[in-house]
């Protein structure tokens, strides 16, 4: 199974290591203060320094000013700006950024990836997973919304997306990852064990 993992709302530093150690190809930060999972940008330096440079850098913003995603982007060697929240096309081209993700099930969206996620994003709950496995057919989708090591294998043989991006899944709290939880994702999902 050829699937990514991205780790999102990642709060502490251990929890990026172990998860890039697990064979994350994505770890992700929340830059949006309304979040549970919240980092502010001037933590980023800290939280990523030491990734393996494979691992790919994910923010995550919710309607943010074009200023405050491009500054948090270079404070924190971002690979990838994912736009949560309800920016538009041209604000997403405005940001003249290489590589940016939209959660939204708009085939059109100017996007390297569409993040098919629940309405509420980071609230455990399940997207549109008919939806989903559609645009999966002809973009580069990455699921997420509700999915747990348990499930994450049945929702990837359904959907067929290109990564799943997972956050509660695999808390003990928010922001705090669960080793074992971790652990079982990559061995469930990939056959990785450390």
């Amino acid at each position: 199974m050829s699937v990514e993992v991205k780790i999102c709302g990642l709060t502490r530093r251990e929890d990026a290591e172990l998860a890039a150690a697990l064979g994350a190809e994505y770890v992700g930060f929340v830059l949006f203060p309304g979040s549970r999972r919240f980092v502010p940008p001037e933590r980023l330096p800290e939280l990523v320094r030491g990734l393996p440079p494979h691992v790919g850098k994910v923010g995550v913003f919710v309607d943010a000013a074009r200023d405050e995603i491009l500054r948090a982007a270079e404070l924190g060697g971002l690979d990838v700006v994912q736009l949560h929240g309800h920016e538009s096309a041209e604000f997403a081209r405005s940001l003249g950024f290489p590589r940016i993700w939209k959660a939204a099930y708009d085939r059109d969206f100017p996007a390297e990836r569409l993040v098919c996620d629940a309405p509420a994003g980071g609230s455990g709950s399940f997207g549109d997973h008919g939806k989903a496995a559609e645009l999966a057919k002809i973009r580069c989708v990455m699921l997420a919304g509700g999915i747990t090591p348990a499930n994450a294998v049945e929702l990837i043989d359904r959907v067929k997306p290109a990564g799943i991006d997972l956050a509660g899944g695999v808390e003990s709290a928010p922001g705090v990852k669960d080793e074992t939880k971790l652990r079982q994702l990559f061995q469930n999902v990939k056959g990785n064990t450390l």
